[in-house]
């Protein structure tokens, strides 16, 4: 007994002597910088509830507590408030990461941002079948579930050469999910530069318009991998031609 005295008596001195000891036991709070250029405090967790502080860019808050689509935050002065969940997400920690919350929905990170990447693919037809492609993309997305996407690139094989331009929309009703279908509707131009002397191609500098599907895979906040197929209908002088493409890309969004 006198022994357990004894050692209780040791650690609260330990504890006293080096504050540091004394904090682990407590929990410590998640400090975050908004980058946005405002965060929307509640008084409660809902949208029903008042608007009574908007904490501005640049300001230092704390994580107290989490419910579904919200959190719980405290700033500087003491005063605390709720905030959505896709406001919270894009907040940075103290090292300059962005912070990663376990409610916060892919569809939330990706919401009103910039896109970027590459893709690569085949085509198949009676003209063109086995023809390679790739391309560039940047695109922009206004909505969670809905992009406008640019596309610049190639297509080539042994004898045939040309480029392509693209305008897409994108669809996107379940961003929230890791594997998210995607519904492709568009158009452009297709500029051949050189093809076969004996059997040239019914098509050289036309327009043509394309829709297909596709899946996102988000392999993390800032990345996803796409892979899907498209249709292309290339109005010709003497008939529409169709290409099918095949093709997988990686994108970055910021």
């Amino acid at each position: 007994m006198r022994f357990a005295k004894f050692i209780g008596l040791v650690i609260t001195w330990a504890c006293c002597a080096n504050p540091a000891l004394a904090q682990e036991g407590e929990q410590r709070l998640l400090q975050l910088e908004v980058i946005d250029p405002f965060v929307e405090l509640h008084t409660g967790p809902g949208r029903g509830y008042p608007v009574f502080y908007t904490i501005e860019q640049g300001e230092t808050i704390e994580v107290l507590t989490r419910r579904t689509g919200w959190y719980e935050l405290r700033m500087r002065d003491g005063r605390s408030g709720w905030a959505r969940a896709s406001q919270v997400a894009r907040t940075l920690l103290p090292t300059g990461e962005p912070v990663d919350l376990p409610s916060v929905s892919y569809g939330d990170y990706l919401k009103n941002s910039w896109r970027a990447g590459f893709n690569a693919g085949q085509l198949s037809s009676d003209e063109v079948d086995g023809m390679d492609t790739f391309s560039f993309t940047l695109g922009y997305r206004p909505l969670s579930w809905l992009g406008l996407e640019g596309e610049v690139g190639k297509l080539y094989d042994n004898e045939i050469r040309g480029d392509y331009y693209n305008l897409n929309v994108l669809i996107e009703p379940f961003s929230q999910w890791r594997l998210s279908p995607v519904l492709i509707l568009g158009g452009g131009t297709i500029e051949i530069e050189s093809q076969p002397e004996l059997t040239p191609l019914e098509f050289e500098d036309e327009d043509f318009y394309s829709y297909g599907l596709a899946a996102n895979y988000y392999i993390g906040r800032n990345f996803l991998i796409r892979a899907g197929y498209q249709s292309y209908t290339i109005s010709a002088d003497n008939d529409d031609e169709r290409l099918d493409r095949w093709n997988i890309g990686f994108n970055a969004f910021f």
